[in-house]
C-alpha cells in the first residue's frame, strides 16, 4: 500500500456478491470501509461470502489469519446509506442493473455528498454519461467496473463519462493499483466498456454455433477453453494477431467476417430458454444442469483454478506493495486532457 493515498474511507452501497468482494478487497488492503444494504440478512450473507473467501485465502497462503481480523475491524457494515457514506472519498455503487434505480441513488448521493467525494459506478456496462446527468458534479463520476469474483479477478475497468474529469479517472487508477488490481482506462463511454463488449461478441458467435447445429455446448465451451481462452491469460487478442502474422489474421478475416453471426438481437434459442425458466445457475438449469451441491463446488473450482493461474502469470496473485514497479503502458500515463476520448 502507499502513503500517499487521495482514498482512505470507502462507502460500498449493495452488498451482494459484487459489492462484499469489492469490501473485502478494499479492507484487506487498509481502507476504512463501510458497507449498506436494505436488511440485515443481505449484510450477513455478504459477511459470510467475505469470510468464505478470506478462508480460500488463507489457505492458499494469499492471506494471513491477522489481516483477516484486521481487515475485519476495518470493515463496517449499516442498513443506513447516510452512515454508509459519511466521511467517505469515494462511494462504489454495486445495486441492480437497472439505470432508474442508479440515477435515483447519484441523485442522493450527490445531496447528502460534497463535490470532492468521487461517486463510482460498478455498472457492467449502463451509460456512465447517463447515471452522472443525476449528479451535482458529474465531472466526479466515473465507472469503476470490476470483475467477477472481484475478490480473485484483476480488470478493473475505469470508465469515463463525458463529464468526467481525469483527475478522477487517475485517483481510481491509482486506488485499483494500490489494491492489486489491473485497471484500464475505457476513454468513450460506449455500452458494454472494453470487457463486456470481448464478452459478448464470443457469446454470440457462440450462441450460433449452437443454433446452427455446428456444435454442441460441450464442445464449444472446450473450444474455448482449451484453445484462444487458455493463451488469452497471458496476451490478448491483439497480440495474438502480432504473434500470428497480420497478414494471415488479413487473410483469414477477409473470408472469415463474412460468415461470422452478424445478429442484432438474442437469437430464438436463447429467448425460448429464457422463458422456460431456464436462467443458468441459478435456476440449475441453462446449458448445462447444476443438480444438487454442483454449483458450489464448480464456484469453488472456478475460484482455486483462478487463483492458480495468476500465480503462474508475471507477477502472480499476491498481495499490492508500494515498491512494486509500475507496469508498462501506465494507464495512468494516457489519460492525458480533460477532453481525450470524449469525441
Amino acid at each position: 500500500m502507499t502513503d500517499d493515498r487521495s482514498i482512505l474511507r470507502v462507502a460500498i452501497i449493495g452488498f451482494g456478491t459484487m459489492g462484499a468482494g469489492i469490501a473485502e478487497r478494499f479492507s484487506e488492503c487498509g481502507y476504512e470501509v463501510t458497507a449498506t444494504d436494505v436488511n440485515e440478512q443481505r449484510l450477513n450473507a455478504g459477511r459470510a461470502l467475505i469470510a468464505h473467501n478470506q478462508e480460500m485465502l488463507v489457505e492458499r497462503g494469499l492471506l494471513a489469519v491477522g489481516e483477516v481480523e484486521e481487515s475485519r475491524l476495518r470493515l463496517r457494515t449499516t442498513q443506513c446509506l447516510s452512515e454508509a457514506i459519511d466521511q467517505a472519498e469515494l462511494v462504489i455503487e454495486c445495486i441492480p442493473e437497472e439505470m432508474k434505480l442508479k440515477k435515483k441513488l447519484f441523485a442522493e448521493l450527490s445531496r447528502q455528498c460534497d463535490c470532492e467525494t468521487i461517486l463510482a459506478s460498478n455498472t457492467s456496462g449502463l451509460s456512465i454519461t447517463s447515471i452522472a446527468s443525476s449528479a451535482v458534479c458529474p465531472e466526479r463520476v466515473a465507472g469503476y467496473h470490476w470483475w467477477n469474483p472481484p475478490h480473485i479477478m484483476p480488470l478493473v475497468e475505469v470508465v469515463r463519462g463525458e463529464q468526467t474529469s481525469s483527475e478522477t479517472a487517475s485517483i481510481l487508477v491509482a486506488t485499483a493499483k494500490d489494491l492489486g488490481k489491473t485497471p484500464i482506462v475505457v476513454h468513450r463511454d460506449v455500452p458494454g466498456f472494453v470487457g463486456n463488449r470481448l464478452q459478448l461478441s464470443v457469446f454470440r458467435e457462440a450462441l450460433h454455433l449452437l443454433s446452427a447445429g455446428i456444435a454442441t455446448a460441450e464442445d464449444i465451451d472446450k473450444a474455448m477453453t482449451a484453445g484462444p481462452g487458455l493463451r488469452y491469460g497471458l496476451i490478448g487478442p491483439l497480440q495474438t494477431a502480432d504473434l500470428g502474422g497480420l497478414d494471415v489474421f488479413h487473410a483469414i478475416s477477409e473470408y472469415l467476417f463474412p460468415e461470422l453471426s452478424g445478429a442484432q438481437a438474442p437469437p430464438g434459442l436463447l429467448g425460448k430458454m429464457v422463458e422456460e425458466g431456464k436462467h443458468g445457475a441459478k435456476s440449475h438449469e441453462g446449458f448445462f444442469s447444476y443438480p444438487g451441491g454442483l454449483l458450489s463446488k464448480l464456484v469453488e473450482t472456478r475460484d482455486r483454478y483462478l487463483v492458480d493461474l495468476l500465480e503462474l502469470l508475471p507477477g502472480g496473485a499476491k498481495k499490492p506493495a508500494a515498491s512494486d514497479p509500475p507496469p508498462e503502458n501506465d494507464p495512468e500515463a494516457e489519460l492525458g486532457s480533460e477532453s481525450m476520448g470524449q469525441e
